[in-house]
């Protein structure tokens, strides 16, 4: 085990001592209900009981004993592990409440991040060696924007969805989840998967307001994130898609192929190197391809529900040009034929 490893390991079995105990427990308790100028900034939070990290692993850190600066930035305190949370309303973007900025989840490959605010967009943590890290990074010292022994933060998100952020899709374009009255977190960790699963209630859209759940799952081994949305209502239209970053996309769409995709690949990561970025949805689902000012599109067929997978490839063995992302591209849908297929269903 390496020592960066051995200090991932460490982080997660000091938040089990930290939540262990009944007197912590009701201090744990007793802190979820004050706010940051109270003494903290866990807000309607239950504390997580993580074990160390294995094969995926998601989380969501809160800044616990934190007070606000006088530029509004949470100050002192540690982060602290929580299972659910309530986004607070008067949150606001940048106040570190959150450790990187919202809820992470990983595979030893690859790692994502996205904003649990009004910003709703994906990010990927890029990794230079395959091993879980997520429990160390963004703590207080560290900076994920530059690179470290583990990797760093490789996706210059901007105004976009980022990769694989959800939409609604309409006569006016699209519409990101950017305007909600509540917002809710649960972290998952299971046998086979691990993500987290987000509610937005009253969502605004074209159509009107919408309650939105959104799930976002890993699986060890692997660097796609399963996407299913769902809404109370239907939309017109669903969308996703992909950062502009001045590439030309690469795209499947065949009556052959039950999945395709829209991707990009070349020299956009923060490193300033080979970022490979995918989005895989049903063929079936597809109404159009297209562009806005900020993101390579993938229109989706109304209704209540929309599913669909993305990837991030950087640095990784053996897809280290466009030739392998190609072929990484091709194998991951001959995997989705397969596993849609009725044996498999």
């Amino acid at each position: 085990m390496s020592g960066f490893t051995q200090r991932v390991a460490a982080v997660a079995a000091a938040a089990v001592v930290a939540v262990s105990g009944c007197a912590e427990k009701r201090e744990t308790q007793q802190a979820a209900q004050l706010t940051p100028t109270e003494g903290t900034a866990v807000h309607s939070a239950q504390v997580a009981s993580v074990e160390p990290p294995r094969g995926a692993y998601a989380e969501l850190a809160v800044r616990r004993g934190g007070v606000p600066g006088e530029d509004g930035k949470l100050q002192g305190g540690k982060y602290v592990p929580v299972e659910f949370m309530q986004l607070p309303q008067d949150h606001q973007i940048g106040n570190r409440l959150f450790k990187y900025e919202g809820p992470g989840w990983e595979s030893e490959h690859v790692a994502y991040r996205l904003y649990f605010d009004e910003r709703a967009a994906i990010d990927i943590f890029g990794k230079t060696k395959s091993q879980l890290v997520l429990p160390e990074v963004g703590q207080d010292g560290t900076d994920y924007h530059a690179l470290s022994d583990w990797g760093m933060d490789v996706l210059k998100v901007g105004k976009s969805l980022g990769l694989g952020g959800i939409g609604a899709w309409g006569e006016q374009g699209l519409t990101g989840v950017n305007a909600f009255s509540s917002a809710q977190l649960q972290v998952h960790n299971g046998a086979d998967a691990s993500g987290v699963d987000l509610k937005y209630s009253e969502w605004q859209t074209p159509a009107g307001a919408r309650d939105l759940d959104l799930q976002l799952r890993i699986a060890p081994g692997s660097r796609l994130t399963h996407v299913r949305a769902s809404t109370d209502e239907g939309l017109p239209g669903w969308a996703t898609g992909i950062v502009r970053h001045g590439l030309e996309p690469i795209t499947l769409n065949s009556p052959d192929s039950e999945w395709g995709y829209l991707a990009t690949w070349g020299q956009q990561s923060l490193a300033d190197d080979n970022l490979g970025m995918v989005v895989f949805f049903r063929t079936a689902d597809l109404t159009a391809i297209g562009d806005d000012a900020y993101n390579h599109l993938v229109q989706l067929k109304g209704g209540k529900q929309a599913e669909y997978y993305f990837a991030g490839v950087w640095r990784a063995e053996g897809i280290d040009s466009e030739a392998a992302f190609r072929e990484y591209l091709q194998a991951e849908v001959a995997r989705l034929n397969q596993f849609s297929s009725p044996g498999n269903q």
